[in-house]
């Protein structure tokens, strides 16, 4: 077996989260690995918690477990546990509306549930605790190395649906790391500041999965209440966050002195906040990347906005333009659903829906993202044809279209009844919001009377639509 050499620590070629936290549990074992609050767990418990939790997971048959909950160490080692016991773990917004959630459990099929409400008891599909699940004592019982690793399913928007399940390997995972190691450096001295939510690639991955890799310490944000005060709390030296966010702390001035690293992710950074943050003097990377191919693709450093590769064999440009991705970082398909997994994923190569060219020196350039899904700079992604349907469906509404105008989601409204009142339609958009959540709350309506503007193909013409919402 090939031995990798890192940092002073050995990795077997064997890509698992268990040989990666046993290797910083042998090598590291009193380093702090996550901190909570005042709390602080090393290496070597971490390891110890993931393992003895794997180990009484093992003792239930369903193959699919549900989390959701705030981030905390508690969700780590349950999320480790799961995927350590060889389960399928399925990640899911906590703050989705009830309704919302029970939809993605029904869709993914879960067999368990690992919620904050019930303190991460296992609990069934419909979070009741499990009678028997409350006895994790694993005195005596002994891991198997040799297990299999469960899959991770997480949430994505595509042309046809809003939350679609994305079915992404340990081994996927991993290769995404090593590539992110190749352009963007964290070390065993790093203290990452988490503040985004894991139940995404983007937070998964580069606030929790990549640092914990390299062995530095994963500091978890104390929630939306001490965004402000978090970066002076924990002092990090690299912080992970969405446009939106990164923005929020830069008008704040809430970067802390320590910090000498910003990866910004989710979706792309405007040009104006990237330029602001190379100003003073930090290194700034934006990635580009999509759940489908483990949050990796590119990672941009320079001012013109071109993105370098992180595997320069992975990534194509069709005839049409369209920008391709394959090797070891693409999913392993959308859940249950492989006849939209063979529409997008034709002999491993994953069409992205973006556009793009490679420059003279090898960069990517963007050119277009997906015009079917909305990316707004929180990190959400919006199907726009599936969100389009929505809008229409309602109640007196003659043609709907959702635009992302002016840093505000928004829905233009042709009514059948052109004398309606534009109350009327805020009312019954306060409803659907309801029924969505945070994640997409439309904050704007605009009502004409006039039929939208369409192109020859007959879809809505966008630009068309935000010169009409401009005037």
């Amino acid at each position: 077996m090939m031995i990798i050499i890192k940092d002073g620590k050995t990795m077997t070629d064997k890509n698992t989260f268990y040989n990666m936290l046993k290797t910083n549990a042998e090598s590291r074992p009193d380093a702090v690995a996550v901190v909570y609050d005042t709390m602080k767990v090393t290496y070597e418990k971490l390891f110890d918690d993931v393992t003895k939790k794997a180990l009484h997971f093992q003792k239930f048959e369903g193959k699919r477990i549900a989390i959701f909950g705030p981030a905390s160490y508690r969700w780590i080692v349950n999320m480790f546990g799961t995927i350590v016991a060889g389960k399928e773990l399925a990640l899911v917004d906590f703050f989705l509306p009830h309704d919302s959630r029970v939809d993605l459990l029904k869709k993914t099929e879960v067999n368990y549930t690992l919620t904050s409400t019930n303190q991460y008891i296992l609990s069934d599909e419909n979070s009741i605790i499990i009678s028997s699940a409350e006895k994790d004592n694993v005195d005596g019982l002994i891991y198997d190395e040799n297990t299999q690793e469960g899959d991770i399913i997480m949430f994505t928007a595509t042309a046809n649906e809003c939350d679609k399940p994305v079915v992404l390997s340990v081994d996927n995972i991993l290769n995404a790391v090593m590539a992110i190691n190749s352009r963007v450096e964290c070390t065993s001295d790093d203290i990452v500041l988490a503040q985004i939510p894991l139940h995404n690639e983007f937070g998964f991955i580069y606030s929790l999965i990549w640092p914990l890799y390299n062995g530095a310490m994963v500091c978890i944000g104390r929630g939306l209440r001490h965004v402000d005060a978090d970066t002076y709390y924990y002092n990090p030296t690299i912080l992970i966050g969405t446009p939106s966010m990164i923005d929020y702390q830069r008008a704040i001035s809430g970067f802390n002195k320590e910090l000498n690293t910003i990866i910004i992710g989710g979706a792309s950074c405007p040009f104006r906040l990237f330029e602001n943050l190379c100003d003073s003097d930090l290194k700034v990377y934006n990635i580009y990347g999509m759940t489908e191919t483990s949050g990796c693709v590119g990672v941009n450093e320079l001012y013109d906005g071109s993105y370098t590769l992180f595997d320069n064999n992975a990534v194509s440009i069709a005839d049409d333009g369209e920008i391709i991705v394959s090797g070891p970082c693409v999913m392993k398909g959308y859940y249950n659903d492989g006849e939209f997994t063979e529409n997008v994923l034709k002999d491993g190569v994953y069409h992205t829906g973006d556009y793009g060219r490679i420059n003279n020196v090898g960069r990517l350039v963007l050119l277009q993202r997906n015009p079917d899904i909305i990316l707004l700079p929180t990190g959400e992604k919006i199907s726009r044809v599936r969100t389009n349907e929505q809008i229409t469906a309602i109640n007196g509404v003659a043609e709907g279209f959702i635009t992302f105008y002016n840093n505000r989601l928004t829905a233009v409204i042709v009514p059948i009844d052109k004398s309606a009142s534009e109350d009327i339609f805020k009312r019954r958009i306060d409803k659907y919001n309801e029924k969505k959540g945070y994640r997409w709350e439309i904050q704007k309506i605009v009502l004409r009377k006039e039929p939208l503007p369409r192109n020859s193909d007959g879809t809505v013409d966008e630009e068309a639509v935000c010169e009409l919402i401009g005037d």
